[in-house]
């Protein structure tokens, strides 16, 4: 028997692309839009980014799949760090590492402009969306963010200490071309080639 997960979701009123964990490499993915029709599929041996339209044949080469295969992921990714009062980071996805209200998190990594005290150190997070995180510190004075960093937690709001841990995925990115409709109800298959015994 092969490895099979199936993921059903809604795509917001402006569907866009999504990368989904599956724990597995994938080998192949199909997609399906419950809600207005169509399908797209995806094998491991087609391009990255490609897909076909199950119901013409066609085949497109970019938007598509990719598969997802992480080998190391202990935090988030810093693509900005605005400097203010409160400072306020850009990360990549905050649901998968657990940020909450009140916890403390590492900055490291960043390069910054030396002009200041240096971005990198520790910050309670004041409040999060999807992809900010809000600090309880005022940054204003520090020095400017120029690029990279990785955001960690280190402590709950309670103080107690979170371990460090790799949560790397593997999985597939779901690009526009197959992802749906907006607000349309998807289902995605994926097989893996590893036998589950």
């Amino acid at each position: 028997m092969a490895q099979v997960k199936t993921f059903k979701w809604t795509n917001a009123a402006a569907a866009v692309a999504r990368n989904q964990s599956v724990g597995f490499e994938v080998a192949e993915v199909k997609t399906v839009d419950t809600t207005n029709g169509g399908s797209w599929y995806w094998n491991n041996q087609m391009d990255a980014a490609a897909y076909q339209v199950v119901e013409t044949g066609a085949i497109t080469t970019t938007n598509g799949f990719t598969a997802l295969s992480e080998n190391a992921n202990y935090g988030a990714t810093v693509s900005a760090f605005t400097n203010a009062n409160p400072g306020v980071l850009t990360v990549d996805d905050t649901a998968l590492y657990g940020f909450a209200n009140g916890d403390t998190i590492r900055v490291e990594g960043i390069a910054d402009d030396l002009t200041g005290v240096t971005l990198n150190g520790e910050y309670v997070i004041a409040s999060f969306t999807a992809t900010t995180i809000t600090t309880a510190t005022n940054t204003a004075a520090l020095s400017v963010w120029v690029s990279g960093g990785k955001v960690t937690r280190v402590k709950d709001a309670s103080g107690n200490a979170i371990p460090t841990e790799n949560l790397a995925r593997k999985g597939i990115t779901v690009g526009t071309g197959p992802v749906g409709a907006n607000n349309a109800v998807m289902v995605m298959v994926c097989h893996g080639e590893e036998s589950v015994t």
